[in-house]
């Protein structure tokens, strides 16, 4: 965080905020139940206009979020990157404790949260980011590319086999999360993470290559003057975007009229990176326009505290779904799911402004920032405004 807030670019924490709004979106068809049936079953229980919805979330959504949400690690990382000292070992200490405390908290949402976390993944991978930011910002720009076009490749050489969404068909885990038990929704979350992943080696390898590519793409944009120029690319950003978008989308409509792809046909699989950037182009082009003042003002705060959001919103939908909570899990369609994850969507939003009317920091930021810094954080400041 900055030593004066007030300088941070509210666009880019709105950005982020709408990234980690589909995110949770996404995470909730999972914590609701929906993606542990099998598609047979799931076209048996949802009506027509759920199972359009289940589609078009598929088709427009899922994975594309988690992508942009990466991409936006690695522009943040070099926001970062531009508040320590360059060089030494004091520094390098300090980015190794960043990474150190992101993974202990992913690994805390994994067991105790949701099993599905992206956070460790992000700690691992985001341990390239301080090398990468020595190398020329062609090189940067380059390698993240080849990653995100290498991930394909490697996916036709290992014979992994086509990527498979973890929890489809683990029934087992229904059980478990419909438990009155605590104890049993944790237990079925340590189960999730150690060993549902054998059989989705494809979804691992290719989802290593494209956000490790994401990652330094979007680093390479932070350490440009990119940023700062948005205003006058507003044309470009929407020119590009849309292309980004059309071709990603047809990739994406050719991948699921295929089926089960392979070989060259993996190469549909860029659908993913390809309509992520495409979104946060035309999304960062329509918060730099002449009336979007009002859209970021409300989003900025909660891209603020987008760590916060993410494991706030895991603990919300236990609540709403698991048996120890309402126990809406396997009775709610995807509409009702998606109202349901906007409402939390809009309750983060609203706790944003509340919180950074008093506070500096997030509630979990602040916690990652004081086990980094190895000292307490100040929480208040004066003149804070969200």
């Amino acid at each position: 965080m900055a030593n004066s807030e007030h300088q941070r670019n509210t666009r880019i924490d709105a950005v982020r905020a709408v990234a980690l709004g589909v995110v949770i979106i996404m995470n909730m068809m999972t914590l609701s139940g929906l993606a542990y049936l099998s598609p047979d079953v799931r076209a048996d229980m949802l009506g027509p206009l759920d199972i359009a919805a289940w589609n078009f979330l598929a088709v427009f959504f899922d994975g594309k979020a988690l992508a942009a949400f990466s991409f936006m690690f690695g522009l943040s990382f070099s926001i970062i990157l531009q508040r320590i000292r360059p060089e030494g070992e004091t520094s390098i200490l300090q980015l190794l404790r960043r990474f150190l405390v992101l993974a202990a908290l992913g690994a805390f949402n994994a067991i105790f949260l949701f099993w599905a976390d992206i956070l460790m993944t992000y700690a691992a991978l985001g341990l390239l980011l301080p090398f990468a930011a020595r190398l020329p910002q062609r090189v940067t720009v380059s390698l993240g590319t080849v990653l995100i076009l290498a991930g394909p490749v490697a996916l036709a050489l290992s014979n992994a086999g086509p990527p498979v969404p973890v929890p489809e068909g683990r029934y087992d885990s229904l059980e478990a999360f419909a438990s009155p038990n605590y104890v049993d929704a944790v237990s079925q979350n340590l189960s999730m993470v150690t060993g549902a992943t054998d059989a989705a080696t494809g979804m691992l390898l290719l989802r290593l290559f494209m956000l490790s590519g994401l990652f330094l793409l979007g680093l390479a944009v932070g350490r440009s003057s990119l940023p700062s120029q948005f205003f006058a690319l507003r044309g470009v950003m929407v020119r590009a975007g849309a292309l980004c978008l059309a071709v990603g989308l047809a990739a994406g409509l050719a991948l699921r009229w295929i089926e089960v792809p392979q070989g060259i046909w993996f190469g549909l699989y860029l659908e993913t990176p390809l309509m992520a950037l495409g979104y946060l182009m035309l999304l960062t082009a329509a918060l730099h326009g002449p009336t979007a003042g009002w859209v970021h003002r409300t989003l900025a705060p909660l891209g603020r505290m987008s760590l916060t959001g993410y494991l706030t919103s895991s603990a919300i939908g236990q609540a709403l779904f698991y048996g120890w909570g309402l126990q809406l899990i396997g009775q709610t369609g995807t509409l009702a799911v998606v109202a349901l994850a906007l409402g939390v969507v809009a309750v983060l939003v609203a706790f944003a402004h509340l919180w950074f009317r008093y506070f500096v920091y997030g509630p979990w930021e602040w916690l990652w920032r004081s086990l980094t810094q190895l000292r307490y954080q100040p929480m208040q400041a004066r003149g804070v405004a969200g």
